[in-house]
């Protein structure tokens, strides 16, 4: 079968990242290459985020950074900027993606978040007569329902059964959407022995923001701490609210629980693998509906324990007690008894931690990510070429 030349559609590409949605697509795009295909990224500079991009930091030159966003991040969400600038923005990035489209003449089109790039940038790749496959890992694709591209050459692909559905209920064209979990580097975090469960070593590793609920577990180990239950616990991540890390950083020292929670900041790949060695309980905590976490997966290959609020998509990874546990989402005290129970039950909660690896490596690898993948963009590349034969 004839490889592809693959266009790569992202607000963000790393190193700039607010998140797991731009690392995840940087992934697919290197892997995508390293099968054979022709990948050409075309994504922003947008060098003031705090993971920021640095002028010395080189890009594979399949990364173009050539695209304007109308939009940005700030502790008060995500901000558009005024129309007019909107607008004159968006006619910049229409001239820029036709010279791309024009040079590079793709097959196919991988889009991922489109956030402050709108729906007009993917109605131009199908105006193109190139198919679009869709990566939706956010609750919404970028744009709103009555603005989603009709064409039989877009499919979505969506992170998880939640957000497929959830696309439906708001009116979105999902009938053709397609879940693929987006999997984890299984070479990379897997870790043939189970880390130590002398006591509760308990990891959180995302954004330290409202949203996702870290001060809950923070209640939670307070509860456990005011039980006489023996933990530690690490708190990892970057933040767009750092008033938001000083108050957690403040009920910490206030209550006295600064030698057994210890705040990390921002973590490089390589530093959580070595995170991971240390504990042995992975907590995502959410209050808002979670799409589906790929850290979350990464921390079941690596052997942790994976204990997640049931919240949006990321509870169809686990069945509770089998493969994990599942909480009340806001419920401090409910995440409080489930942490509490597994050094009750020694036996139990090393078979869970070893069903959960085993599924993970079998079932959400990133190969079984990428041959799911890449057999939707190969669909579509021959779809499109007997419609215009």
């Amino acid at each position: 079968m004839d490889k592809l030349k693959i266009l790569v559609i992202s607000n963000l590409y790393p190193p700039q990242v607010v998140g797991g949605y731009e690392r995840a697509i940087a992934d697919y795009a290197r892997l995508l290459q390293e099968r054979g295909h022709t990948v050409l990224v075309l994504t922003s500079n947008t060098e003031d985020l705090p993971t920021g991009y640095q002028k010395a930091d080189s890009d594979p030159s399949t990364v173009r950074r050539c695209l304007s966003l109308w939009g940005t991040w700030t502790e008060r969400g995500a901000q558009p900027f005024y129309p007019a600038h909107v607008a004159s923005i968006a006619v910049r990035n229409y001239k820029t993606l036709e010279q791309e489209l024009n040079s590079f003449k793709p097959d196919v089109c991988l889009a991922g978040n489109t956030d402050f790039l709108g729906s007009e940038i993917l109605e131009q790749i199908l105006a193109a007569e190139i198919p679009v496959a869709h990566y939706v890992m956010n609750s919404q694709p970028g744009y709103s329902h009555d603005l989603a591209p009709r064409s039989p050459l877009y499919r979505y692909i969506t992170v998880s059964n939640w957000i497929r559905d959830n696309l439906q209920q708001q009116g979105y064209p999902a009938e053709t959407a397609q879940t693929i979990y987006p999997g984890a580097d299984v070479e990379e975090f897997y870790q043939a022995e189970l880390p130590q469960r002398d006591r509760l070593r308990i990891v959180y590793a995302s954004l330290v923001m409202h949203y996702k609920g870290p001060d809950v577990l923070i209640e939670a180990l307070y509860l456990l701490h005011n039980a006489g239950v023996e933990f530690t616990a690490t708190i990892a991540g970057g933040s767009l609210t750092p008033s938001f890390v000083q108050a957690l950083q403040e009920f910490v020292e206030s209550e006295g629980l600064q030698e057994k929670i210890h705040f990390a900041g921002l973590l490089s790949r390589p530093e959580l693998k070595q995170l991971y060695k240390t504990h042995n309980i992975w907590v995502l905590p959410s209050r808002f509906e979670e799409p589906f976490s790929i850290g979350l997966i990464e921390a079941m290959v690596a052997g942790l324990t994976i204990v997640t609020s049931d919240r949006g998509g990321s509870p169809e990874a686990i069945q509770h007690s089998e493969t994990g546990l599942i909480f009340e989402s806001e419920n401090p005290l409910d995440l409080a008894d489930n942490l509490s129970s597994l050094p009750v039950n020694p036996a139990e909660w090393e078979a869970m931690t070893r069903k959960g690896q085993e599924r993970a490596l079998s079932e959400l690898s990133r190969t079984c990510t990428m041959d799911r993948l890449e057999s939707v963009l190969y669909e579509l590349a021959l779809q499109n070429k007997k419609i215009n034969q």
